[in-house]
């Protein structure tokens, strides 16, 4: 805009807009809720992690605070909430009545500071090597699983009696399903809260004195509903395990190579008497059916396969039986029979083993031993 005075041109006063909030000052101050959901959401991991440092400087003794902030940075920054919590206490606003601040405050303040001693330790192993160290597969589950129980408690620390019906709206099963937790990270789930359920059993069950007056801001019917709500916490972290489980691709046998299947395979090789000579041994696997002679005993047996992939041997046993289709006859003149065996087809056999006047046994146990020769198989 330009304006005139004295017949010359002034240029008007420029203005600058104030320049954008950024940090905790950009959240909402209207309600600590939407205040806690823009720091989880919308804040910079190092706001959350400079926060979180700077209350500890602040509030821990020096030899203790020095210790908490040599926790791993993942520590800090998967606790937003405890931020927030923070921020919110330092700009002096009043916190919900579901909110226990102070509660929330100290216990991960002292779970920074067990991470720290543990990194202090863990650092003390490695001597004077300073060397970055690329995170193990364990480490890096641990953080995912940390992270998601941070994440946990803050829906349990936001849990209030009043509101119980909308509560017991949050599925952990489902948010568990959202990341693909592992099954390590759902059984740390479990894990956690299982003891924290059973207080809660214990206090609406059992009415132990201590814990009736610890949870004494509590009526009667308010434990009965917070206990519910952590038992629906357990459940769907055991109901995520059975479903992971149910889910997991059953591990396929190794399949053993032919040679490898019959290399224990004790049978008789030739017959002089009778003028046979065994086919080789790989040949039973993947075939339908198979026919074996017992020199001592002038035994014929048909082995019959049950399954589509056709015999499998271990041991010295044929594997795969139909029992209902396989049999076995003693021959009175096996040159004439087993000559049929050796070259006409499984119909034509069936033909002329039904005119035997021998007994047939339908009872075979499909064990090969040193008087079995292996006259013939079949793909079907």
């Amino acid at each position: 805009m330009v304006t005139r005075k004295l017949g010359k041109k002034v240029k008007a006063k420029q203005t600058f807009s104030r320049r954008k909030s950024t940090g905790f000052a950009a959240g909402p101050m209207g309600n600590f809720r939407d205040f806690n959901d823009y720091c989880r959401t919308d804040l910079d991991k190092k706001d959350v992690s400079s926060k979180i440092k700077s209350y500890i400087k602040t509030t821990m003794p020096k030899d203790q605070a020095k210790i908490a902030i040599e926790a791993p940075e993942w520590a800090f920054t998967s606790i937003p909430f405890v931020a927030a919590t923070i921020a919110w206490k330092e700009m002096g606003k009043e916190f919900p009545v579901w909110w226990k601040a102070e509660d929330c405050l100290n216990r991960h303040m002292k779970e920074i500071l067990t991470r720290g001693k543990n990194n202090i330790a863990r650092k003390a192993e490695l001597g004077d090597d300073t060397s970055p160290q690329r995170k193990t597969i364990q480490e890096i589950l641990k953080e995912k699983t940390s992270e998601f129980i941070a994440q946990v408690e803050y829906v349990l620390d936001q849990y209030d009696p009043k509101n119980h019906k909308e509560c017991m709206n949050y599925s952990l099963y489902d948010e568990l399903k959202k990341v693909d937790a592992a099954n390590n990270t759902a059984k740390a789930v479990l894990d956690y809260y299982t003891p924290i359920r059973n207080e809660a059993k214990e206090l609406v069950e059992d009415k132990t004195e201590d814990l009736v007056e610890a949870f004494s801001y509590l009526s009667v019917s308010e434990r009965k509903k917070y206990f519910e709500f952590l038992n629906q916490l357990v459940n769907d972290a055991d109901k995520f395990m059975a479903s992971k489980k149910a889910l997991r691709a059953t591990r396929k046998p190794k399949v053993k190579t032919a040679d490898k299947q019959v290399e224990k395979l004790n049978y008789a090789k030739e017959s002089k008497e009778f003028k046979l000579t065994s086919i080789h041994p790989t040949s039973i696997i993947g075939a339908m059916r198979l026919y074996t002679f017992n020199v001592k005993y002038k035994e014929l047996t048909e082995y019959v396969c049950q399954k589509s992939i056709g015999f499998e041997v271990k041991g010295t046993t044929i594997l795969g039986l139909d029992a209902d289709l396989s049999r076995s006859t003693k021959l009175r003149k096996p040159d004439d029979f087993i000559k049929a065996v050796l070259t006409k087809s499984a119909n034509q056999i069936r033909k002329e083993w039904s005119e035997l006047t021998t007994k047939t046994k339908d009872e075979v146990n499909g064990r090969i031993n040193k008087d079995t020769i292996l006259v013939r198989v079949m793909a079907k």
